[in-house]
């Protein structure tokens, strides 16, 4: 497991070479550049001073950011003592030749709190049913999971905006879907703003025992030590002032398993801000691989207070 941590880490400091070395060429030329800062670890000068005077810059200011309900987190924390609530339901179908199935996963609650401007801390709660034809019904809580968002570096040419997640679960969920166990993971988050209004982010990750979630777990999910590696890639784009889209890839794969999966989908997503504190969300998607569902939907929302 350490060895997976140190992976993420060494990639991380790459990116961000990269990204200030390309940064930095494109200032190397006759036209007139602005000095250049050097670049910082948001989220270590916030645990550097802890008790520097708070940002007059208003969290509020900025329209509301969720995590649900594309795959990809956003590269945002909440703010500092900012309470951001979320949830939603999600339906899933998927028939092959040995079984047909249909699950529902709600409520998908998470709630984040802003310890600082650069760190959250977040706990996420959920539900899944999952319905087999001529089969045994599944049905239960998954494990609790609890995790940090750490802002990393900010847009600065093409040094993109960035975020780590770790996160652990905890052996709180029903029989159906515990590993009875505690696990970990870790995401990688960046993202670019290509031109007003457009945006494009990824995320590279892993999850020890798929962190709990009932997609990914064997028959016996408290029997089997597996990790499964994402990536994904999504495009963002805004179509009104309330409103906003976005096209998602995401692929996921496990390694330790006595049965290998591969899975990919593909989503596309709608954002409605009724307010810059209240937003409500749409989404559907397809599998593009044997693994994964055929047919996904779901709807959601998140409230800052």
């Amino acid at each position: 497991m350490h060895r997976l941590y140190g992976l993420f880490l060494l990639l991380l400091m790459g990116i961000m070479l990269v990204g200030q070395a390309m940064g930095a060429d494109l200032c190397r030329g006759d036209g007139d550049c602005p000095p250049r800062e050097e670049p910082q670890i948001k989220f270590l000068n916030d645990l550097a001073h802890p008790c520097r005077p708070v940002s007059s810059l208003d969290p509020y200011e900025d329209r509301i950011e969720t995590e649900r309900h594309d795959f990809t987190q956003s590269t945002t924390t909440v703010g500092r003592g900012v309470f951001q609530l979320e949830s939603g339901y999600t339906f899933f179908y998927k028939n092959n030749v040995e079984e047909t199935e249909a699950s529902h996963t709600t409520p998908e609650l998470m709630l984040r709190l802003g310890l600082t401007e650069d760190i959250e801390f977040r706990l996420r709660w959920n539900s899944a049913w999952r319905f087999i034809k001529d089969d045994e019904s599944l049905r239960g809580s998954e494990d609790l999971r609890l995790s940090l968002k750490l802002r990393v570096t900010d847009q600065r040419g093409w040094l993109p905006e960035s975020a780590i997640v770790p996160r652990f679960s905890v052996p709180t969920g029903g029989k159906a879907w515990s590993v009875d166990r505690l696990t970990s993971g870790l995401s990688y988050i960046y993202g670019w703003e290509i031109t007003e209004g457009w945006e494009i982010y990824g995320s590279t990750g892993y999850d020890f025992n798929a962190l709990g979630d009932f997609g990914f777990l064997p028959e016996e999910p408290a029997s089997e030590n597996f990790n499964v590696w994402h990536q994904s890639v999504a495009l963002g784009t805004e179509l009104t002032e309330r409103i906003t889209m976005y096209n998602e890839w995401v692929g996921l794969y496990s390694t330790g398993l006595e049965t290998e999966f591969s899975i990919g989908f593909y989503n596309i997503g709608i954002d409605y801000y009724v307010t810059n504190n209240f937003v409500l969300d749409v989404r559907v998607g397809v599998g593009l691989t044997r693994d994964a569902d055929d047919l996904f939907g779901g709807v959601g929302g998140g409230y800052r207070f």
